[in-house]
């Protein structure tokens, strides 16, 4: 009886992996590069974030430019992974010098620490783009 359980958990739980793969599949061949922000920790007094840059389209990507703002009371204090300037609240993040082009299907990722409450990121694009996608992106 405990094997019959066992085996219907893994196999439920790999039905719900396979089902979660389809939507990501479908945004990565939707043809554009995209961002996405993901808090990692939350302290109270700041929190921590993960950003995800994926390339969908079927051309490398030499090089990736996102601009976001911060809403009042939430600020970068450390980063990682990217090069990171700060005008008021809004803030572009650059691919680091020696990263080399993100390729078709691939994605990679940065970091950082902020004070205040997490907050997701206001007007964000990425190399012009929404970071939801969309936009065509530069090639090699």
């Amino acid at each position: 009886m405990k094997r019959s359980i066992r085996r219907a958990f893994w196999a439920g739980a790999v039905a719900v992996v396979a089902m979660a793969a389809v939507p990501m599949t479908s945004a990565l061949g939707a043809g554009s590069v995209t961002a996405t922000f993901t808090m990692t920790q939350d302290w109270g007094t700041g929190h921590g974030a993960n950003v995800t840059v994926a390339n969908g389209s079927d051309a490398s990507v030499s090089t990736w430019r996102i601009e976001f703002d911060l809403p009042a009371g939430s600020a970068i204090s450390s980063f990682w992974d990217a090069d990171v300037t700060r005008t008021g609240n809004h803030y572009v993040a650059v691919k680091k010098s020696w990263a080399g082009p993100l390729a078709p299907g691939a994605s990679t990722s940065w970091g950082y620490n902020g004070t205040g409450p997490y907050a997701a990121p206001l007007n964000c694009t990425i190399n012009g783009a929404p970071c939801g996608g969309g936009g065509t992106p530069p090639t090699t």
